[in-house]
């Protein structure tokens, strides 16, 4: 019995890992593996973010949202928000996007947005807990507690006739799990821990299986979290809810009536969070207590929104977005063509950019990859451009490999980009190795810079105008930017060139810092 029981949990981990799970997209996949170890994990984070246009408009939205940025300090970059809010922030914001995606596949959208609901509940209470227990890492507890129902969440996305046969067994079953397990033979929680350590999710969440009684407080604060989200379904009131409230009540040292009233306004809070991301159907399924539920407004207070928001006046709003610093949507919205959508020069946006790269050279999370992401990041949002690629020198200095590249169309191309640095053909990223300084290669170049525009060279340039520039450290290129906007066809121009060269500039100054700490 036991045998079958592991096979058939063996035939639902291998159908979620290795068939086209819909769960998470590749980029969240990835995202979900990374881990804090070393430094360069902020710049792995910050390059697989900015390598998905639609998310990085959505992690750029919820990092400007009041839950995340609570004084408004805009955040108008991926590298900034990287480097402002943290690892363990960001990847919990792109790890609960790609729970919200969820919810719009598979045939059992109801049980799948209840899911979703139950996790998002246990991860803000979890949080919550654990910042009032001033526990290390409540980011890494909150995507623990997250990601504490991914088995569930990941079956419902592909249970089929399956998932119905457990919804029929439910009402002859004491709880769902035993209708888990008599239709498949286990719990689904057991899905969760071997999709946790396929994946690679979260080392706090695993060692949650092995601490059954919560003796870690950490793991105490998850345990308490998934607790309080899975009772409070019965009512604030019931039995299971008033034990936790006292069970938590004695963990953070405080009064029953405190932590009530703690527990009920994270709840408040979870619902108004999984709704920040789209989440509105499942956001309705979080349990609410009255007294976190917003009035409704009056017909007078209505009136006066309406008639402040058709006037533009005080508290419209026009006036409640400049307070709240948002930044331009950099793509348009879903279902719409990203590749029609070119960024436009944006000075502020090229300032954030120089700043954050000072800050990084003074910082402890400064690294080679963090520069070209902020470098690549403002040339490519701020100047306006339309694609730009960091191509690094390979050591034996003879060919440019294609590294970092935004506004790309082909990702898988751009890794394996190859061009000659030095060979019997010359073109013009060995001119700019050779002669150390950038380049504005016009529509119709002059005669000296045509028999460097090769065959080889335009796998990348097309026949378009385009700049280039080395990147040096202390002297030595390591390799070459290249930017255009061939594919836009607009006009490169003086000031669009000038900013490039001064963000290359820029670059080998902080590369020339870094490399004397």
């Amino acid at each position: 019995m036991g045998n079958g029981v592991e096979q058939g949990l063996d035939l639902w981990v291998e159908r979620l890992v290795k068939e086209n799970m819909p769960i998470f997209s590749r980029t969240v996949q990835c995202i979900a593996g990374t881990t804090t170890r070393e430094n360069s994990s902020l710049s792995e984070l910050a390059w697989a973010i900015l390598e998905d246009p639609p998310l990085t408009v959505q992690v750029i939205r919820l990092a400007n949202s009041t839950y995340y940025n609570p004084y408004s300090t805009r955040i108008s970059t991926v590298s900034r928000a990287v480097l402002r809010l943290g690892f363990n922030v960001i990847k919990g914001i792109c790890l609960s996007i790609g729970l919200v995606e969820t919810v719009l596949s598979g045939l059992h959208k109801n049980k799948l947005g209840l899911e979703v609901a139950r996790a998002f509940h246990a991860a803000v209470q979890a949080r919550r807990i654990a910042i009032l227990k001033n526990l290390p890492g409540p980011e890494e507890i909150f995507i623990a507690a997250l990601l504490s129902r991914i088995g569930k969440i990941a079956f419902w996305c592909s249970a089929g006739q399956v998932g119905t046969d457990i919804e029929s067994a439910m009402p002859d079953c004491e709880n769902e799990d035993q209708a888990e397990v008599k239709v498949l033979g286990f719990k689904l929680e057991r899905l969760t821990q071997r999709l946790n350590q396929e994946w690679k999710l979260s080392d706090l969440l695993e060692s949650s299986f092995r601490d059954n009684h919560g003796t870690d407080p950490r793991i105490r604060s998850i345990k308490l979290g998934c607790a309080v989200a899975q009772a409070s379904e019965e009512g604030w009131d019931c039995h299971r809810v008033k034990k936790i409230i006292k069970e938590a009540a004695d963990f953070m040292n405080l009064s029953e009536q405190e932590t009530t009233e703690t527990l009920h306004e994270s709840a408040g809070a979870a619902a108004e969070i999984t709704a920040s991301y789209g989440g509105t159907e499942s956001s309705r399924l979080i349990p609410v207590p009255e007294s976190q539920k917003a009035p409704p407004p009056s017909p007078v207070q209505t009136l006066e929104k309406s008639a402040r928001d058709l006037l533009g006046g005080k508290g419209s709003r026009l006036e409640e977005q400049e307070v709240r610093a948002e930044p331009p949507p950099l793509w348009p919205a879903q279902g719409t063509e990203i590749k029609h959508h070119y960024p436009k020069p944006d000075p502020g946006l090229q300032l954030c950019s120089l700043r954050d790269l000072s800050s990084l050279v003074t910082s402890k999370k400064a690294d080679l990859n963090m520069v070209l992401s902020i470098v690549l990041e403002g040339i490519y949002h701020g100047i306006g451009m339309d694609s730009v690629l960091f191509m690094v020198l390979a050591p034996d200095r003879k060919h440019f490999q294609g590294r970092y590249a935004l506004g790309w169309t082909d990702k898988v191309h751009v890794q394996n980009v190859r061009i000659g640095a030095e060979s019997e053909v010359p073109n013009v990223f060995g001119y700019v190795l050779k002669n150390r300084n950038p380049i504005w290669v016009t529509e119709k170049p002059d005669n000296s810079i045509k028999p460097l525009l090769t065959q080889e060279l335009s796998v990348i340039t097309g026949s378009g105008p385009f700049f280039a520039m080395p990147v040096a450290i202390k002297g030595t290129i390591i390799g070459v930017v290249y930017s255009d906007r061939n594919q836009s066809r607009r006009n490169l121009d003086e000031e669009s060139f000038e900013n490039f060269v001064f963000f290359g500039r820029q670059a080998n100054m902080s590369l020339d810092a870094l490399s004397a700490i």
